[in-house]
C-alpha cells in the first residue's frame, strides 16, 4: 500500500511517498488517481466534508484553537458547497452570507476551483472517499512537533529549514526528496512550501498508518462525507 501526501500548488497538485524518494505533479487530481494503484491512500491539504445550514464544521474551530496566536490564522472557514460551485466571487459571497450567515474573502474563494474539484471527484466516485483524506500542514506540524506550533512562517528560509529538520526526525529521505523536488520543478509551478507541505503530510500519514490510528470520522457533512482534520500527536504514543 502506497501513502501519498497532498499539496495544491499553482500548477496542479503535487504528490508525495516517501518510498518513492521523489515528487510528482500532476495537473488534475483525476490523473494522480490514474496513476497510483487502487490501494494508495492520500492524506491531502484541502477540506473535504462541506458545511451548510444544519452542519458545521467544527474541525476548523478546535484546529484554530490549538494553534498558536502566529499561525492560526492558516485555518479559515470552509464556504458551503453552493458557494463554493458559484461562477463568480460576488455570487459565492452572496451565497455564503445566506446560507452560513458569513461572507468570503478574496483568498478563500481562490482556492475553491481546487475545493470544488477534490470535492465533484469523491462524489463522482465513492470508492475515493475511503482512500482520500483530509489534513492541515500548520496543525500537522503542530502535532508531529509535541504540540507545539511552527516559530517561522513557511515562506521564509527559517521557517522552511525548521520544517525540514523536523520531517527529517521521522524520515531520512526528507532532504533527498526535497532537493530533488527543487531542482525538478520551476518555481512558478511549484513553491518551496508547497514541497514542504506535502513531504508534511506524507510523513504524517506514514506514521498515522504504522501506530494503527483510524482515519475514520463521525462527522458528516450532508453528502456523508468526513469532515475532520487528520493529525499523528506523537505526544500521545
Amino acid at each position: 500500500m502506497k501513502l501519498v501526501g497532498i499539496d495544491g500548488c499553482r500548477s496542479g497538485w503535487i504528490a508525495i511517498s516517501l518510498s518513492d524518494n521523489c515528487a510528482l505533479l500532476f495537473k488534475r487530481l483525476s490523473d494522480m488517481v490514474a496513476h497510483y494503484d487502487d490501494d494508495t491512500l492520500f492524506l491531502i491539504d484541502m477540506p473535504i466534508g462541506l458545511p451548510c445550514k444544519m452542519i458545521e464544521r467544527a474541525c476548523e474551530t478546535s484546529a484554530r484553537k490549538e494553534l498558536s496566536s502566529q499561525r492560526k490564522s492558516s485555518i479559515f472557514p470552509i464556504p458551503c458547497r453552493e458557494a463554493i460551485y458559484a461562477e463568480t466571487y460576488e455570487m459565492a459571497n452572496r451565497i455564503n452570507r445566506n446560507v452560513l450567515q458569513k461572507g468570503i474573502s478574496k483568498q478563500t474563494r481562490f482556492i475553491c476551483p481546487k475545493i470544488k474539484e477534490l470535492d465533484h471527484l469523491l462524489l463522482q466516485d465513492k470508492k475515493l472517499q475511503m482512500r482520500f483524506f483530509e489534513s492541515h500542514p500548520e496543525l500537522a506540524f503542530h502535532y508531529l512537533n509535541h504540540r507545539v506550533s511552527m516559530q517561522f512562517n513557511k515562506k521564509t528560509a527559517e521557517g522552511q529549514q525548521e520544517r525540514l529538520l523536523l520531517l527529517s526526525q521521522f524520515s531520512q529521505n526528507i532532504n533527498v526528496i526535497y532537493n530533488n523536488a527543487i531542482q525538478k520543478f520551476k518555481r512558478m509551478d511549484v513553491a518551496k512550501d508547497d514541497i514542504i507541505d506535502a513531504l508534511c503530510l506524507a510523513v504524517t500519514l506514514e506514521e498515522i498508518i504504522k501506530n494503527n490510528i483510524s482515519l475514520k470520522s463521525s462527522n458528516k457533512d450532508d453528502k456523508d462525507l468526513d469532515m475532520k482534520i487528520h493529525v499523528f500527536d506523537i505526544s500521545a504514543i
